[in-house]
């Protein structure tokens, strides 16, 4: 057997050389902070809120 079919000699390969990589960023998302709702319509109205204010603001900007 190949060491590349082995599961265990593919962790060994990824562990002994460890590449953390940055995940991108949403730069322009409205802030908005802890939230309770009543129902899920009252939610789904809000969510349709904030989609509305990042599609007005030009939609969303990844960046790394």
């Amino acid at each position: 057997m190949k060491r590349t079919d082995d599961i265990n000699a593919k962790l060994d390969f990824w562990a002994a050389s460890p590449k953390v990589t940055p995940l991108p960023r949403l730069a322009n998302l409205p802030r908005f902070g802890h939230k309770k709702f009543n129902s899920y319509a009252e939610m789904n109205q809000w969510k349709q809120e904030l989609l509305a204010q990042l599609a007005a603001q030009g939609g969303a900007q990844w960046t790394k």
